[in-house]
C-alpha cells in the first residue's frame, strides 16, 4: 500500500470541517470560484498519475471529480456575476 502521509486529515490545524465548509462559504463567490478552478486542476493531475499508475478505477472517479468540481467553478462565476452589482466593497 502506498503511503498516504501526503493526504492531510486537517487544513492549516482546522479539524472541523463544519468549521472549514462555513469559512470556504463566506468566501466571496470570485474567490470559491478560483478556488473550486485550482482543485479541480489539482484532482485532474493526480487522476492523471493514478492512471498511468495503473490505478484506473481511481483515477476515473477522480476524473469525474474534476468534472463536477469544475462545474462548480462554472456555477460559482455565474452567481458571482449575479451577486456582484449589489457588493459593497467596506475599505
Amino acid at each position: 500500500m502506498k503511503d498516504c502521509s501526503n493526504h492531510k486529515r486537517d487544513l492549516a490545524g482546522i479539524s472541523d470541517m463544519k468549521e472549514l465548509a462555513n469559512m470556504i462559504g463566506d468566501l466571496h463567490y470570485e474567490t470559491l470560484a478560483e478556488l473550486f478552478g485550482h482543485l479541480s486542476r489539482k484532482i485532474f493531475t493526480d487522476a492523471k498519475k493514478d492512471k498511468e499508475a495503473k490505478r484506473i478505477a481511481l483515477a476515473g472517479i477522480l476524473y469525474e471529480l474534476n468534472y463536477v468540481l469544475n462545474g462548480c467553478r462554472n456555477l460559482a462565476e455565474r452567481a458571482w456575476k449575479i451577486s456582484k452589482p449589489f457588493m459593497v466593497d467596506k475599505k
